[in-house]
């Protein structure tokens, strides 16, 4: 059985926000999309990972403060984001996400971000290739 790559699970292109932009800005993006993980982007480079975690907590906050937008992405995000080459099999890449506790991998060719696997992506993934064994296994 072939191990998939991270090129074949991604969702590709995905959507980025500014490390300038505010955090209801960011939020307001991840409901219009319906995703839980923005890639950073800082004057063209990829920077960070956006969480919803990362929004929800500084959003807590503005609750106290009606009016304010919240602080950058920059100041909430987490910086160095893991990456993974679109050759990387899904395995390892799940690995690496479960040993540094992320929900998402950021998929770079070169220095050019070309997708985003999440671990909605990986469960996925592992229920596809659990259903090709339980098939090959049945008599």
């Amino acid at each position: 059985m072939k191990i998939p790559r991270a090129s074949e699970v991604m969702t590709p292109t995905p959507i980025v926000v500014e490390s300038t932009e505010d955090t209801q800005s960011a939020s307001s993006l991840m409901h219009q999309y319906g995703v839980r993980h923005l890639p950073v982007m800082q004057r063209g480079k990829l920077y960070g990972i956006l969480s919803e975690r990362d929004v929800r907590a500084s959003l807590a906050f503005l609750e106290h403060a009606p009016g304010e937008v919240g602080p950058p992405v920059l100041a909430v995000c987490t910086p160095r984001p893991l990456v993974v080459e679109p050759d990387e099999p899904i395995d390892e890449v799940a690995n690496k996400m479960a040993d540094l506790r992320v929900g998402s991998a950021l998929v770079v060719q070169g220095e050019r971000l070309v997708g985003i696997v999440t671990t909605v992506d990986v469960c996925r993934e592992l229920a596809v290739l659990v259903g090709r064994l339980r098939a090959s296994t049945e008599i």
